[in-house]
Order: C-alpha cells, then structure tokens, then sequence
C-alpha cells in the first residue's frame, strides 16, 4: 500500500520517545479528534514527467522521515506531528547541509469550505488560489487520514491534475515561499525528509511512471480506500503501520 524506503529516507521510523508521549496524550483525551476534509493536488506536465512543487512553512500532522546513511549514525529528525513536546528540527545539520527553519515541500491544497460542492473541488479551489490556474483535467490518487493521536486531524484526499491550456502556476499567496518544476524522483530524493509521509509516499509511486498519461490510467486503477496510519512500538522503536500491515494495531487507544 505504501513504501518503506525511497533512498535514503525511512518514511516509516519516527522518534519512539515522542510517539509514547503523544500515545499518552490521546489515551488521557479518550478519543481522536474528528478529521476536516481537505484536499491537496499534484500537478503535472511533460516531457519528461514533472510535479509542481512548493516550499512553505505550514506544519503537517504526519511524521518526516529518517535519514539513513552507512556512513553515519542514524538521524532521526523531529517528526511533523503538531504540538508535540519535542527538540526541534529546524536548524539542525543533516547530511552536511544547515536544514532551514520550518521550511517544507508540499502541493497546492487546503481544507474543504461549505462552498465546495465536494472535496474534489477544494482541490481545484486550492490550486486556483495559491497558483492562479485553472485545472484542466483531475483524478483521485489516494486518501489520506492523520494519525489519531494528532490534536488536529484531516481525511485528505490527494488528486493527480493537469493544467488548463495557457495556464502557469505561480505563488499567488504570502506563505509557500518558493515553487519549482522538478522530476517526482528528484523530488522525493532531494527534500523527501521535509515532506509528509503522504507527500513522500505519492512521489514515490509516480517515479514509477513516464507520462502523465501513465499517471492518469494508473489512477483509474488506485484504491481510495482511507490510509490511516498507526503507531507500533517494540523493542524501543516506533514505526508508522498501515492498514493490512501485520503490526497494525486494532485501534490507536490499544497502542497507547
């Protein structure tokens, strides 16, 4: 359903002394929070296939990766999960390189308004609002929920889009701070430990494809089934399970 690794990125290990923390907190609440919808959109164009890509300082409530290198000690850097009573990640070095302070990659999208007839349209809202185009054609590629653990939680649905003809994105609103065309692999290799699981993971999958038509017919096959990540702990480490997984905990209440 989802890929543990892509180069040198773990997307599933998270800090274990965090996650008990925020296992705790949500066994003292009693139950999870209720998700909004939301809805984010990764455009595409070719050739050769390419994803719109923006930087900004917005948190997101599912875990950034671990870096892992033979030649280093294992990193484990502070997960995106919101209001957690961690070290912070900003600022500190990893792999030679000064991470910047809050700077993430992401897509265009946003929470679902009582305007939008459905969460698809949030999606096409969303991109009109922070690029100024219009989208042309949009397909469902995966259904994200975050972790119950989390204060604020999304059932987030992720679409694979094109854009209208004459149409260019750009930043049109003061948060993302820089936006780029790249490569889905590039992408996830190069700035895949700023990312969410969810954003990571769909990079991942379309660096197995060529074209956006590949995208697209591979979207129709796509299981939108809700992904509901959970926690595992064992043997002092905590990993995000997945739905089907053998480790999945029965509910987040378990776990904690």
């Amino acid at each position: 359903m989802s890929i543990q690794r892509f180069g040198k990125w773990d997307f599933r290990a998270v800090d274990s002394a965090s996650a008990v923390r925020a296992l705790a907190r949500l066994k003292e609440q009693g139950a999870p929070a209720e998700p909004e919808r939301a809805a984010a959109v990764v455009l595409l164009r070719e050739a050769p296939l390419r994803v719109f890509l923006l930087r900004h300082a917005a948190k997101e409530p599912f875990g950034l990766p671990v870096l892992d290198r033979s030649d280093l000690p294992v990193v484990v850097v502070r997960e995106r999960w919101a209001h957690l009573d961690v070290d912070g990640y900003d600022g500190r070095v990893v792999n030679g390189r000064t991470v910047p302070r809050n700077v993430l990659y992401g897509f265009p999208g946003g929470r679902h308004k009582p305007d939008d007839p459905d969460v698809a349209m949030t999606g096409v809202r969303s991109v009109e609002e922070e690029t100024g185009a219009m989208v042309a054609l949009q397909r469902a590629w995966s259904r994200w929920v975050t972790p119950e653990y989390e204060p604020v939680r999304f059932d987030s649905w992720i679409y694979v889009a094109t854009l209208a003809e004459g149409f260019q994105p750009r930043i049109r609103v003061r948060e993302p701070e820089y936006a780029t065309w790249i490569g889905p692999e590039q992408a996830v290799c190069q700035y895949g430990g700023q990312m969410s699981m969810p954003e990571a993971t769909t990079l991942a999958e379309l660096a197995r494809y060529s074209t956006v038509g590949e995208v697209f017919a591979a979207a129709e096959q796509r299981d939108m089934s809700p992904i509901l990540p959970r926690v595992s702990l064992g043997d002092g480490t905590a990993r995000l399970v997945l739905p089907g997984e053998e480790d999945y905990p029965a509910d987040a209440l378990a776990s904690a």
